[in-house]
């Protein structure tokens, strides 16, 4: 969405005043990406951490160790996933609120209409040579055989 918004907002004049509510958009999503993964420039070294690299570590601590997750671990994951899941609703309000707004204004421009990728969409894009991740999400990674 982010991408988007910003390549239709390079296409409609500043004075327009569609220009700036899509900057705005592109503004509002790269601050909700931000609050899932760092976003710094550095990487690592920076020491910025978001919800992607606490849950790294997570998982490297439980996956590190032989023995069933401690539980702060299982608080911690809960903890995260409930943070991940504010940051996710934080979208779909602003995609509600906005977004159909601002497609019904990209329409009468003749531009296409700003698309949010689904989650299936998403997994299937990023599927890689072993077992999908949407099959990996589904089972339960605290059981061990």
């Amino acid at each position: 969405v982010r991408d988007q918004a910003t390549a239709r907002a390079a296409k409609v004049t500043e004075k327009d005043p569609l220009h700036a509510r899509l900057q705005k958009l592109a503004e509002g999503t790269e601050a909700l990406r931000g609050k899932i993964v760092a976003t710094k420039e550095g990487g690592a070294i920076t020491g910025e951490e978001r919800i992607r690299e606490l849950m790294g570590q997570l998982y490297g601590s439980v996956n590190n160790y032989e023995g069933r997750p401690s539980a702060q671990e299982y608080s911690r994951t809960e903890s995260l996933g409930k943070e991940l899941e504010d940051v996710l609703n934080q979208f779909k309000s602003m995609a509600d609120k906005d977004l159909a707004a601002i497609n019904k204004d990209l329409e009468k421009k003749k531009m296409e209409a700003i698309k949010v990728t689904s989650e299936d969409d998403w997994q299937k894009m990023h599927a890689s040579g072993g077992a999908s991740s949407a099959k990996m999400e589904r089972e339960n990674p605290w059981e061990r055989d």
